[in-house]
């Protein structure tokens, strides 16, 4: 694990309940724009894992308030939640998810699954992170498995990375390492694993391209050795 991403866990795990009181300030703010993003979010998710078959297994990467993994068990998905901090771990099994805690850096996959969610997490990411993440996530998949991430995109940004923290109501009292990156970086890191990129768009922000959406694919060894 980075020294960065090892610093940010520490920062939620001391603040997640303002992290997450935060989360509801800011939808409140405009509730009919949250709730168009959240259902943009949800049409999104039900496209991405349309294709798998009926109760498939799915794991999320960094679950946070837990509602997305609600939104996947909703589906009819049998899936795990997880996160570091205890406070999001809580808040996930309060919604009555199968919750473990789980750092995706450091802990391994203990069983294969058909998907893998991973939203708004590789933000805190180094490039080195990234790449072992992706790995170990193509590692855990079943043949045919489908690896869902988004990250916030460089081209919106004038740095590379920084400590911030923000002002309003994504203030939580503490900078947490963030890190951005470009289309070509994070096509040259999923170049390195066996990955396909299945989908791919940007969205979000005033030009709508804040942030980089990936939709990767397991291919089985015999398809790569075909082509």
């Amino acid at each position: 694990m980075s020294k960065e991403n090892k610093k940010t866990l520490e920062v939620y795990q001391k603040l997640a309940n303002v992290y997450l009181s935060n989360n509801l300030k800011h939808d409140e703010l405009d509730p009919v724009k949250a709730e168009k993003k959240l259902q943009k979010l949800h049409e999104f998710i039900k496209l991405s894992f349309s294709s798998l078959p009926k109760h498939a297994k799915i794991f999320e990467i960094g679950s946070g308030d837990g509602l997305n993994a609600k939104f996947i068990e909703n589906l009819g998905f049998k899936v795990t939640a997880s996160d570091t901090a205890y406070s999001f771990i809580k808040t996930t099994k309060n919604h009555g998810l199968n919750t473990i805690n789980f750092n995706a850096l450091e802990d391994e996959f203990l069983e294969k699954y058909y998907a893998v969610f991973c939203w708004r997490v590789f933000v805190h990411f180094t490039k080195e992170d990234a790449l072992k993440v992706i790995q170990k996530v193509y590692d855990a998949l079943e043949d045919d498995g489908i690896f869902v991430f988004n990250a916030i995109n460089r081209e919106f940004k004038d740095v590379d990375s920084e400590w911030i923290d923000f002002d309003g109501e994504y203030h939580l009292g503490a900078e947490r390492y963030y890190n951005y990156f470009s289309k070509e970086e994070l096509d040259n890191i999923i170049s390195l694993t066996n990955f396909k990129i299945a989908e791919f768009h940007k969205e979000g922000g005033n030009t709508y391209n804040k942030w980089l959406v990936y939709v990767l694919k397991n291919q089985p060894f015999w398809v790569q050795f075909i082509y």
